[in-house]
């Protein structure tokens, strides 16, 4: 067992297969940090037009309650 494992191609196998899952790693992260950027900026979407939308509705009907 000791043999195998001080060969040149294990060596080079096992590095090869570390490598893999570092390059796997490294492509989820970029993943998950896409989808979190578009969820953030879809959220500072949201919450600009719901403030938009708020400004208008007291400007354009600032009598409304009284109204009703």
């Amino acid at each position: 067992m000791n043999d195998i494992i001080n060969t040149t191609d294990y060596k080079d196998w096992l590095q090869s297969l570390k490598n893999r899952i570092q390059q796997s790693q490294i492509k989820a992260a970029i993943q998950v940090n896409s989808e979190l950027l578009r969820l953030y900026w879809q959220m500072g979407k949201d919450i600009v037009e719901k403030q938009e939308q708020a400004k208008w509705e007291t400007t354009c009907f600032p009598f409304r309650n009284f109204i009703l």
